[in-house]
């Protein structure tokens, strides 16, 4: 067995009855999918369980998925959809932000950012509005393009643009009034 195999080709085995295929998906996707999670929900309970259930359902449903190679974009698209139908939940509390920076994103740690700024940041995230919250994670956190997130979010590009183009405005606004 080759040790880099594509999300398509492992898809296609899993199909094919082998448990372990996937499993490799959730090893690749999972930490990714829950730090998301985490920053969209601010609560580490619910962050693990809209991922769990997230993956149950991509298991349950892998048959449906058309296009193979996207699989990433699709367990994204069936989280959020996942977190939209119970968004009955608190908005994520300033004080949960410290958890938000133990996500463990490589990125993090290399970026010379002074950790009260990366704080000041998250807390202002934290404070958007889901749909503009959504945005930012995918698309700074998770680099994510924007057809991808146009297929996550059921959403067409150009309002992904406006919605991306607002909460940048919010952050720097929030950033400068902090000075």
């Amino acid at each position: 067995m080759k040790t880099a195999e594509t999300d398509k080709e492992l898809v296609e085995q899993a199909l094919g009855g082998r448990v372990e295929a996937f499993n490799l998906l959730v090893w690749r996707w999972q930490r990714q999918l829950y730090n998301f999670l985490l920053r969209l929900t601010g609560n580490r309970s619910v962050a693990e369980d809209i991922c769990q259930e997230a993956f149950l359902r991509s298991y349950l449903n892998l048959k449906e998925l058309r296009e193979r190679e996207r699989f990433a974009s699709w367990l994204f698209r069936i989280a959020v959809n996942l977190y939209r139908t119970d968004r009955r939940r608190p908005a994520p509390l300033a004080a949960d932000c410290a958890e938000l920076s133990d996500s463990g994103n490589a990125r993090d740690s290399a970026h010379p950012m002074s950790r009260e700024m990366q704080l000041a940041i998250r807390t202002l995230i934290s404070r958007l509005e889901p749909e503009l919250r959504e945005v930012v994670l995918l698309r700074f956190f998770h680099g994510f393009q924007f057809d991808e997130m146009s297929g996550i979010l059921d959403c067409p590009v150009g309002t992904l643009k406006s919605r991306l183009y607002k909460a940048v405005d919010e952050l720097r606004t929030g950033l400068e009034s902090q000075k």
